[in-house]
């Protein structure tokens, strides 16, 4: 059970991190906004498309890291 563990911990950690970074970002084009409105619309864009992909690897790994875990259990 160990190494699915880790597995979920790296993946809660990823997450943290992911999301700092994207409030971050967001905090940096509030910033921007008033000089092109227009690259802001975009970038935003962008990072809700880059938010849905990080959400789908996610949520493939956790399903991944659960189906392990289940079969450690089996194997013992």
């Amino acid at each position: 059970m160990a190494t699915t563990g880790v597995g979920f911990r790296w993946l809660d950690l990823l997450e943290k991190e992911f999301d700092k970074a994207c409030v971050e970002l967001e905090t940096c084009l509030t910033e921007l906004e008033s000089e092109d409105q227009e690259t802001m619309f975009c970038g935003r864009q962008k990072i809700a498309t880059l938010s849905s992909c990080f959400a789908q690897l996610t949520h493939k790994a956790l399903t991944i890291f659960q189906n392990s875990a289940k079969l450690e259990v089996c194997l013992k």
